[in-house]
């Protein structure tokens, strides 16, 4: 009777640790991997997501494993989960029991139009969404798969009053409300070339808006012909500035009603750096693709017949 016993300890023991010994150290992955757990799957399917190659026996070792684990210690979860390479079986189990620890990156290109945005979201998300310019910034939004697109969407505008309320101070904010510092960055997204260029233009737009003269600036006419519906892919003509549209900033005075684009927030920054300048006009000379600026309109024209002449 003893020898029986003696033989079932040893039995036992040596199951316990060949169990030990498989959970703790055989490495089920030799390269990063992911691993996808949907919502409502089962124990027994699980197991099979994360040894997808091992023997019966093997799986069968996890299965009752991760059954225990399961209920006794740590719920699993469901979602997309990154493990690392050179991982055992209760490592992985330990990122599985917890939210999941992989995120995508949805980013927003600055000086994007609706359309652009609108068929991203329908891409990504798979569903019809609208977004005024004014409610986000352009940026890198991060999320999870078991993220739908409206707790993303609360996500950008968190991020957008996050960053104005950290400006809240800024002299140009006590002069210009939130949505026209929007739209002055906007027309400057569309306008600029570089953050010096933005600087620029940011003064040329805040210099007209202060000595009331109106902004005429091209990026405009074309917002209040496509109103952001679609690329314009023609030149602007004499006839096009003669537009009577709220957009147009050769037809109205002071600043179109909304922005013209999805704005960074880089550009914004440069916007409230309020740089100065004495210039009021530009243009942008293809030849050696900047804009060239004066104070003048005198010395505007001057240097605009020149560049024409040259073309």
């Amino acid at each position: 009777m003893n020898k029986v016993f003696i033989f079932l300890i040893c039995i036992a023991f040596f199951l316990s640790a060949y169990v030990l010994s498989y959970l703790n150290i055989n490495i089920i992955n030799e390269k990063e991997r992911m691993i996808i757990i949907s919502k409502g799957e089962s124990i027994n399917q699980i197991a099979d997501i994360v040894l997808p190659d091992a023997n019966y026996i093997n799986k069968k070792i996890y299965l009752y494993y991760l059954k225990i684990f399961n209920k006794y210690i740590n719920t699993i979860k469901f979602g997309e989960f990154k493990i690392e390479k050179r991982l055992n079986l209760i490592q992985t189990t330990n990122i599985i029991v917890k939210p999941s620890n992989f995120y995508k990156n949805f980013k927003i290109i600055e000086g994007w139009q609706t359309y652009q945005l609108e068929k991203k979201i329908n891409e990504v998300f798979k569903v019809s969404y609208s977004i005024p310019y004014a409610e986000i910034l352009a940026d890198t939004y991060k999320y999870q798969s078991h993220n739908n697109f409206k707790s993303i969407y609360e996500l950008m505008q968190n991020t957008k009053d996050k960053f104005f309320d950290a400006n809240k101070d800024n002299q140009l904010l006590k002069k210009y409300s939130i949505d026209e510092i929007i739209i002055i960055a906007s027309i400057v997204e569309k306008e600029g070339k570089s953050n010096q260029d933005k600087k620029l233009i940011s003064s040329v737009i805040l210099n007209r808006l202060d000595k009331k003269i109106k902004l005429q600036v091209d990026a405009t006419t074309i917002f209040s012909i496509t109103k952001g519906k679609y690329k314009f892919d023609r030149k602007l003509t004499f006839q096009d500035l003669k537009i009577k549209d709220q957009y147009n900033t050769y037809y109205i005075n002071g600043l179109p009603p909304q922005p013209i684009c999805y704005v960074n927030r880089k550009t914004i920054e440069i916007v409230l750096e309020n740089y100065k300048s004495n210039y009021l006009f530009y243009f942008f000379d293809e030849n050696i693709q900047m804009h060239v600026f004066s104070p003048t309109y005198k010395e505007h024209k001057k240097l605009l017949e020149k560049y024409r002449n040259n073309e």
